[in-house]
């Protein structure tokens, strides 16, 4: 499902860009032609990301080696059965984002996590549904949440129109999201996929029963945990994204490289403070979900490791950010696809065959796909650097496609 909501997400970048542009550009007719075009294509998605889930749960549980089948397919597709709420959040989330309004997003966030918490606690505690009942609660919340916003936008006033004639395929619109934000979902999908990979990994490890079991146990402690920080890069991510888009639509380049240079500097900072935080605070956070000793032991093992990670990830995805803002999510999609796997899955496949591997190695020598794709980052500002200067102060490739 972590998955699934990034590849979401990946596609919402693509929105929030071509969005951000127009109104950098002060474009309304073009951000409500985006607005109607963005809601055609999550429309769509959720149907056939419905479906997949639907269809392919079984499968999926088998897959990852999940200690319960029968239960993780049950969730699997409660939640596939709610992935329209989940679809319609983050479209409308990116739509916010994309006008420079993180606020509204802050607070749907919030409300939806107010009412999750309520309900795990009515349906698993008094209720006795178990793990369909936190699936029920996460699709219950995100409906929540979806209905609220679309209360708020029915009523606020905004720098775009949403009317019928308006929602529909855009040939120009559609044709900027899905270059945008395609390669973005792909990068999403391929490199969570390697996530998943380590997931299946350790699922796996263990030389008896009780010690694999509390290894599954503790990663999937880490789950919850590494997709709650992860929360902080991807925030990078959005707002370097917008940031940028926008900038670019009013023609203000030198804005950017100052945006650009005060963001290195918080997301280097951002970046210490959640790898202290793996790495130190491990044991602490995985008491939050599991009360057994061995499991936590296992999880604070694998985020020792993901330290190295969580060290350079706020600055990889504030880097992407800026790429994606800029218009090269193509780029942004090869350096993903690289780190996914010509380093991070050969690399966690290589210690799943060594006989003593830990969660601490899977974590650690993981990352290297991360520092791997940080120096490709790197490489590409420096090579293009005075290309793309010179190609966007004529015209950048959204003006001459869209903007008049």
């Amino acid at each position: 499902m972590t998955l699934i909501t990034y590849v979401i997400q990946g596609l919402t970048t693509g929105i929030t860009v071509t969005l951000g542009r127009f109104i950098g550009a002060k474009d309304r007719d073009g951000a409500t032609r985006t607005v109607g075009s963005a809601i055609c294509i999550f429309a769509v998605m959720a149907v056939a990301l419905t479906l997949i889930m639907e269809i392919g749960a079984p499968y999926f549980s088998v897959w990852m080696n999940a200690p319960d089948v029968e239960l993780t397919t049950a969730y699997l597709r409660i939640c596939g059965g709610g992935l329209i709420f989940i679809t319609a959040y983050n479209g409308i989330s990116g739509l916010f984002k994309g006008i420079g309004n993180s606020n509204l997003p802050l607070v749907f966030v919030g409300i939806a996590c107010v009412v999750n918490i309520a309900l795990d606690l009515i349906l698993v505690i008094v209720a006795g549904l178990g793990v369909k009942g936190v699936a029920i609660a996460t699709i219950s919340a995100q409906a929540v949440s979806v209905v609220l916003s679309l209360i708020i936008i029915s009523r606020k006033e905004l720098p775009f129109d949403v009317n019928k004639k308006s929602i529909r395929f855009h040939s120009g619109e559609t044709k900027s999201i899905l270059l945008a934000g395609v390669p973005l979902a792909t990068q999403d999908f391929l490199t969570n996929f390697s996530f998943v990979v380590i997931n299946s990994v350790a699922n796996h490890l263990g030389n008896d029963s009780t010690v694999w079991s509390a290894i599954a146990s503790g990663y999937s402690v880490d789950n919850k945990l590494t997709a709650f920080m992860m929360a902080i890069p991807v925030a990078f991510l959005q707002s370097m994204s917008v940031f940028t888009a926008q900038n670019v639509g009013a023609k203000q380049p030198k804005r950017i490289k100052k945006g650009l240079r005060y963001m290195i500097f918080t997301s280097i900072g951002a970046g210490v403070m959640l790898s202290l935080l793996c790495y130190f605070g491990g044991s602490v956070m995985a008491r939050i979900f599991t009360s057994d000793a061995q499991s936590i032991y296992y999880a604070a093992e694998y985020l020792k490791g993901y330290a190295a990670d969580a060290l350079v990830a706020c600055l990889l995805l504030m880097i992407t950010g800026y790429f994606n803002g800029q218009g090269h999510s193509t780029f942004s999609m090869t350096q993903g696809l690289i780190g996914a796997f010509c380093v991070r899955i050969p690399i966690i496949l290589f210690i799943s065959k060594q006989p003593d591997a830990t969660l601490f190695q899977v974590g650690f020598f993981g990352a290297m796909a991360t520092y791997t794709q940080l120096i490709i980052c790197i490489c590409f500002y420096f090579v293009f650097k005075k290309k793309d200067s010179k190609k966007f102060s004529a015209k950048n490739r959204f003006t001459k496609s869209i903007l008049p």
